[in-house]
């Protein structure tokens, strides 16, 4: 399935072989003993997550934008007016690392779409703010990000996404632990 601004392509049923079958099917002719069923769940939780996430940075990178350049972006639009955090507390809502955060933050800032200033009350403390320009722009991605999402998961009827999410939510739990 193709996560585009585009009808996705004719959906496969279940029974259909794909990508995560060819590679099981290796496994079992390169090294039977191994046991790699998990990777029926796993792998295409990996593939889906990476086709959505290409998706996207597809769609960002006709404005010159990077998959975590939108995430740091969306997480300020999601923080509310003044649209504003933390380096600190910036990094707990995004994937990336705090080097990869300062570098993302000062590449935004040289395209004039996040400012960074230092707190009245204390200097030695930094805020990132959304510019207007940036505000405008990340307005522009939110609608199609979710469209996205949408068309990714209508091939599940609203059972069933209560269902994953029910199983998505408990492997994340246990991932954590």
């Amino acid at each position: 399935m193709v996560f585009t601004a585009y009808p996705p392509p004719m959906i496969q049923t279940p029974s259909s072989p794909d990508v995560i079958d060819a590679v099981l099917a290796d496994w079992r002719n390169a090294r039977p003993q191994t046991q790699a069923d998990a990777l029926n769940i796993v792998g295409r939780i990996l593939w889906l997550g990476r086709r959505y996430e290409e998706a996207v940075a597809q769609m960002l990178a006709e404005h010159g934008l990077s998959y975590s350049d939108y995430d740091v972006l969306a997480t300020l639009r999601r923080a509310g007016a003044p649209f504003e955090l933390s380096p600190t507390d910036l990094a707990k809502r995004v994937l990336l690392s705090s080097g990869g955060l300062t570098a993302c933050l000062r590449r935004l800032e040289t395209r004039g779409l996040v400012s960074r200033h230092s707190v009245k009350e204390d200097r030695r403390r930094l805020l990132a703010q959304l510019t207007p320009e940036g505000l405008t722009l990340v307005e522009g991605f939110i609608d199609p990000r979710f469209a996205m999402a949408e068309r990714a998961l209508a091939p599940l009827d609203p059972t069933q996404r209560r269902e994953a999410e029910t199983v998505l939510r408990r492997l994340m739990t246990a991932a954590e632990d």
